[in-house]
């Protein structure tokens, strides 16, 4: 069962792609992407799972000794409200056409 693990090293480019070279020696192969390709030569914390035995796939990435970036977070609330709001609309601009109809 996999966990988010937090990790601290630097990013390096090597044969398979980009790796992180962690502060205990070890090193994990990270996702080649462009969220991760930019932070090559950088030092960061890594926030992830596991994948298979060194491979590492990036949850969130960002310069290290910097605050954590938070998630973006779509709230419930905001949903149901844009909801009503298009179906008032809906509502409202259908009568108009029948009323003219």
């Amino acid at each position: 069962m996999n966990s988010t693990t937090h990790l601290t090293g630097i990013v390096e480019w090597a044969a398979n792609g980009p790796v992180l070279r962690t502060d205990g020696g070890g090193t994990w192969e990270l996702d080649n992407t462009r969220q991760v390709r930019k932070f090559i030569g950088s030092r960061v914390e890594v926030v992830g799972e596991r994948s298979g035995f060194n491979g590492f796939a990036c949850d969130r990435i960002w310069p290290a000794g910097q605050p954590r970036p938070t998630a973006f977070k779509l709230r419930l609330e905001f949903i149901l409200a844009a909801a009503f709001v298009a179906y008032g609309l809906y509502a409202t601009i259908g009568a108009a056409i029948s009323a003219l109809g």
